[in-house]
């Protein structure tokens, strides 16, 4: 066998090879570079490597069939096959890459590579590989294997005389909305395989997330009157990006804007639309039922060049055009007058040649670049920049799991740029030999004498690299060096020779560690970094809550390993393992042993268990940090009247905690404290402590907000907490002293009475000692109503009843903490009436929620109806953000004015 590589080796772009096995020769895709002198792959080589019996094509992108003119030209009565969809779309692609190449070469006074003519001897020429995905060459039995990436697209498996070779075009291995993704071909373990590696340096950001954050961006662009540009491959992603705009807005999660679809996109999408049988099942059903998915009507219009100025003077929407790197076609003519304003927006969604215009407005977006050319002239950019994970190949984590399962004797690595190539080599193991190939170069392979499969030097392991394999794909908890912490890695290969790790941090930091360093195997993750970062960042910086749901006592008395203990804990989340797995480090030494390399084992008993159920155990996140703790406090004690500041007091040998200041901590009952302690237990684990410090500067300014300048000097005694002023008792005294306990927790005392003289404040029946006529029970209701006129109080009901045998008046206020507030008014009713008066004890939760919303301004985005709250006399509201502190306030004032009740507000 010999694999000689034309072009797309160590590049992407031009990818061709040569394959000569079992006395047949083979020529697989021949595409052109996008940039460059050198379009073309060294089909100069094929004088020397003899002529091909077939071509295969993979998929019809330009870097694969590019240069299929000319080598059809050189050998034109030489087969080529691939599969329909392919046939269908290369008919479009070769006949626009002819005009743009035509327009090239017009404008760089350069020749064309090929001639029309070529081009159409050539589409004339293409056979279908065969419906079975077999197919028979020379000596050669050739399969066909699904690879995902777009719509035809498929990797061949080709064997003959004893030896199988795979060569996988560009994968796929995750289904987009248009395609299944990739077959992976179990029950083969092919001598070599050829993979592509565009993306061997990195792992794929979630795909949900960056469709939404592109569907959002968009429809932000649009609601400011911009346009939204998407420059898009035509074949693949833009009907990716398509699906995408027109599901959210079916789903209502954007608003409707029109999307206008220029280029090829628009023919290529036509041809998705006839092929709803190698559509994944829900975009089938659709066609089928509808026409149509991509250019919906109504919806979805597709532009011709003369409508192009038109639809810039339009309505505001979206642009999905080719190129998707902006190196000529309608993507380009749009970016020209889109890119210098700002209200304008364009949108990368798919990889960017090193070279292209795509990757330099990339640049520019990241401060690297000033100015942008587009056909010759220089822009300046002021639009708005972004860039989308919407890729249609495989990571590196995807194709390293692809090369283990095939298990082959060589790999090699093409269709990528050095630094990806040399990241995917590193990551794939060495007993599958990892060959970094370069263009223009052979690569013979000897066959066994067995005559079954090719001679490779025979991957030697030991026990402890075996060990170390063992972890590949898995998170590692473990504990940097010189480091008393936890973190937490993705292992993504070993280095044998030194018996290391090969791992990468959550953000993308390449590191190595040893096995003595790992305190615990989590699992295995095959979702998005993304999603990691953001679970483990929550367990980290705060694992309490995920501990506490954890019922350590079920666990039996016994020595468990770690997956043992997730077992039978039925713990199936990730970040409640990695909290789980955090936890075990805080047992004592004796209570782990490694009884394994590399396995920890955990030796539980009831006072373990107790104390991992009690968070006893010193167990890193038990609580956020100070800075976090002090936001959460002054967060929660937002509108909290009495709040002044919070502080972190070190009591010593580690044991830190929350202290909390209040004007008038007295104005604060007990269970109030509990309750906010155990609030801010639960959301940041930290133990709070209240100071009893009172701030005697604002008692007095409290006295002169309540009584006036007429105070004097007023006598503090903060022991009894009391404090008397120099001047006579008022007509409202009862009120003013209720009012003044409770904002400061202290009792008021005025010229000459007694301490004691405020301890009845609180009585709820009003009577007179003075004795008066005793109206009758209609004509006290008279009365009553007069009174209440007379004084403009808010009096929802009055009646007459009979309470520990005596006739008593019941006043119903619209809440008991405004009826306090009118004592002395009662006191007076009870002597125009002849009988006790008492104030009804239920509030009118309805008229609070009334005059509530009555106060609340229209500016506040109110999400639901007010909640009442009686045992903490508040009523809550919530909002989709916090109103100006000023405004909230004065709003909360008034409802406390005219309901007795504070005002809670909630984001």
């Amino acid at each position: 066998m010999k694999v000689s590589i034309l072009g797309g080796g160590s590049e992407v772009g031009a990818s061709c090879l040569h394959i000569s096995m079992a006395d047949t020769n083979l020529l697989i895709d021949a595409g052109m570079r996008m940039h460059g002198d050198e379009l073309l792959p060294a089909l100069g080589m094929l004088e020397n490597l003899g002529s091909p019996e077939a071509m295969l094509v993979t998929h019809a992108h330009a870097d694969h069939i590019g240069a299929l003119p000319i080598v059809h030209s050189l050998f034109p009565s030489i087969p080529l096959y691939t599969t329909p969809p392919t046939a269908d779309l290369m008919k479009i692609m070769m006949k626009d890459s002819y005009k743009i190449m035509e327009q090239r070469s017009r404008e760089t006074s350069t020749l064309l590579p090929y001639t029309e003519e070529q081009v159409s001897s050539l589409l004339d020429s293409i056979l279908l590989f065969p419906a079975s995905g077999s197919l028979k060459v020379g000596n050669l039995q050739i399969t066909s294997f699904r690879a995902g990436h777009i719509l035809g697209a498929v990797m061949f498996l080709i064997e003959g005389e004893g030896e199988q070779l795979l060569v996988t075009g560009d994968l796929s291995f995750k289904a987009g909305r248009t395609i299944q993704g990739a077959q992976v071909p179990h029950d083969i373990q092919p001598d070599v395989v050829i993979m592509e590696s565009t993306y061997g340096n990195r792992a794929h950001t979630d795909r949900n997330t960056e469709e939404r954050r592109l569907a959002e961006h968009v429809a932000e662009v649009v609601a400011g009157g911009g346009f939204a540009l998407i420059p898009a491959f035509a074949l693949g992603r833009a009907q990716e990006v398509l699906l995408v705009l027109q599901d959210y807005m079916e789903k209502g999660l954007i608003p409707e804007f029109p999307i206008y679809v220029d280029g090829l996109v628009t023919p290529i999408s036509r041809i998705y639309k006839n092929y709803p049988h190698f559509l994944k099942g829900p975009v089938a059903y659709r066609i089928r039922k509808n026409g149509d998915v991509f250019l919906t009507e109504g919806r979805c219009k597709a532009v011709h060049p003369k409508e192009r100025d038109e639809i810039l003077k339009g309505k505001p929407g979206c642009i999905v055009a080719s190129s998707g790197m902006l190196t000529g076609g309608a993507s380009s003519w749009y970016a020209q007058r889109l890119v210098s304003e700002e209200k304008n927006a364009i949108f990368i969604t798919g990889y960017q040649d090193e070279e292209s215009p795509g990757r330099k407005l990339l640049n520019l977006a990241d401060g690297l670049e000033n100015n942008l050319e587009l056909n010759g002239t220089s822009f300046q950019v002021k639009c708005r920049i972004g860039k989308y994970g919407l890729s249609a190949h495989a990571d590196a984590n995807e194709m390293n799991r692809f090369i283990q399962t095939l298990n082959p004797t060589y790999t090699l690595l093409v269709h990528g740029d050095d630094d990806a190539r040399s990241r995917m080599a590193d990551l794939i193991d060495p007993r599958f030999h990892p060959v970094l190939v370069e263009n223009g170069q052979s690569y013979p392979f000897e066959k066994r004498k067995s005559g079954i499969g090719i001679t490779g030097k025979k991957y030697k392991v030991n026990e402890a690299s075996m060990k170390l394999r063992e972890k590949i794909g898995s998170l590692l908890l473990y504990q940097p060096e010189n480091e008393n912490i936890l973190k937490l890695a993705v292992c993504t290969g070993t280095h044998p020779k030194t018996n290391l790790l090969i791992c990468q941090t959550l953000k993308g930091k390449q590191l190595r560690i040893s096995l003595g360093q790992v305190k615990e195997t989590i699992g295995s993750w095959n979702q998005s970094i993304e999603i990691l970062k953001q679970a483990a960042g929550e367990v980290f910086s705060f694992s309490r809550p995920f501990l506490e749901k954890i019922n350590w006592s079920v666990l039996p008395d016994q020595t468990l390993s770690f997956k043992e203990i997730v077992e039978t804990l039925q713990i199936k989340n990730m970040d409640d393992k990695l909290a789980a797995a955090i936890a075990l480090q805080g047992l004592p030494n004796e209570n782990r042993m490694e009884e394994q390399a590399g396995i920890i084992h955990y030796k539980l008993d009831q006072k373990v268990k107790r104390q991992l159920n009690d968070l006893e155990l010193p167990i890193q996140g038990l609580k956020v940090n100070p800075a976090a703790a002090m936001e959460t406090v002054r967060a929660l004690f937002a509108n909290h009247p009495r709040f002044i500041r919070c502080g972190v007091d070190d009591l010593g040998r580690g044991n830190e905690r929350l202290t909390i200041y209040f004007d008038f901590p007295d104005a604060v009952s007990q269970s109030e404290r509990n309750d906010l302690s155990d609030v801010i237990k639960n959301q940041t684990g930290w133990t709070v402590s209240f100071a009893d410090s009172v701030r005697q500067d604002l008692l007095q300014t409290r006295l002169l907000d309540l009584l006036g300048n007429s105070i004097g000097s007023p006598s503090i005694h903060l022991h009894e907490r009391n404090v008397a002023v120099a001047m006579p008792r008022p007509k409202d005294a009862e009120t003013l002293i209720l009012t003044f306990k409770e904002a400061t927790g202290f009792d008021l005392q005025f010229k000459g009475e007694p301490l004691s003289a405020s301890n009845d404040k609180n009585k709820e029946l009003f009577q007179v000692s003075t004795s008066s006529i005793k109206l009758e029970n209609n004509q006290a209701l008279e009365e009553a109503k007069n009174w209440a006129e007379e004084r403009g109080l808010a009096i929802y009901k009055t009646g007459v009843k009979q309470q520990i045998g005596q006739t008593i008046m019941e006043v119903h206020f619209i809440s008991p903490e405004i009826a306090i507030q009118h004592g002395a008014d009662l006191e007076e009713l009870s002597y125009r009436i002849g009988m006790p008066v008492t104030y009804a004890k239920n509030p009118k939760q309805n008229e609070i929620i009334r005059l509530t919303l009555e106060a609340i301004s229209k500016s506040w985005d109110i999400k639901k109806n007010p909640s009442i709250h009686i045992d903490k006399k508040l009523v809550a509201v919530k909002l989709a953000s916090m109103p100006d502190e000023n405004e909230q306030r004065e709003t909360s004032e008034k409802v406390r004015r005219q309901t007795g009740y504070s005002l809670e507000v909630i984001v």
